[in-house]
């Protein structure tokens, strides 16, 4: 649904850039337009503009007469800027080209760079915080492996001197690597491996087996893996075919 919410807004401000883009809304007179049209060899064509737009002004020459005074363009401009400021832009008026007959290319061209600048950050945003998350699972991962492979090569150690191994630390860093290897199997559900390696710790890994039996080479085994799993983690970029 967040993405959904991102694309959403992309198009609103696609479509806002658009209308803003097609606007023929009257505008303010630039200073290129009043310059030019207070300009002593545009005055008589500013008044017969004016005139042609107001029947209760007149034009004499370059001078406007309007409210029974005549005046320069400079004091009509003045004394009412919005008359100036009409009869000033109809003076300067440019026709604009004819639109073309496709109409679709004018609206690709400027709704495509505002979406695909949206959908580049969108993505940017979502692999970094992606590439986040798999580096966290990749580091706990890592600290409950090395504990787990601690206790186990202790315990293992004590039971080869006859001694009384310690169960307490191994169940504990055995349950802590189970439940690290499901969470990455929930986050990478295509990668085939870790379910595998958690099968291995669950059925050949546990205490009782470590007490009866000589793991060391499963033990390695694992740890080969769980190396793989870390690698894979921290480049998703690259291929890695040990974890499916």
């Amino acid at each position: 649904m967040r993405r959904v919410g991102v694309f959403g807004w992309l198009l609103l401000i696609g479509t806002l850039t658009l209308l803003s883009a097609c606007s023929n809304s009257t505008q303010q007179l630039r200073d290129d337009q009043i310059v030019h049209c207070l300009s002593p060899t545009r005055r008589p064509e500013l008044a017969a503009a004016a005139a042609a737009l107001d029947k209760s002004v007149r034009a004499s020459g370059g001078l406007i007469v309007a409210g029974g005074a005549t005046m320069e363009p400079r004091q009509w401009r003045d004394k009412d800027p919005t008359a100036f400021a009409r009869a000033c832009q109809a003076m300067t008026y440019v026709p604009p080209a004819k639109a073309p007959d496709n109409q679709l290319p004018a609206v690709v061209s400027i709704l495509l760079p505002v979406l695909a600048g949206g959908a580049v950050a969108l993505f940017s945003t979502e692999w970094r915080n992606a590439s986040t998350v798999a580096v966290k699972h990749a580091d706990d991962l890592g600290d409950a492996a090395d504990a787990f492979f601690v206790a186990a090569r202790e315990y293992v150690v004590a039971r080869g001197r006859n001694q009384t191994p310690q169960a307490g630390p191994y169940e504990e860093a055995f349950e802590k690597l189970a439940a690290q290897l499901a969470k990455v199997g929930r986050f990478r559900p295509g990668w085939g491996k870790v379910a595998e390696a958690r099968r291995t710790l669950m059925e050949h890994l546990t205490r009782e087996k470590a007490h009866n039996g000589d793991v060391q080479q499963r033990l390695d085994d694992l740890s080969n893996q769980l190396a793989r799993f870390d690698q894979a983690l921290r480049r998703p970029w690259r291929p890695h075919r040990g974890v499916r």
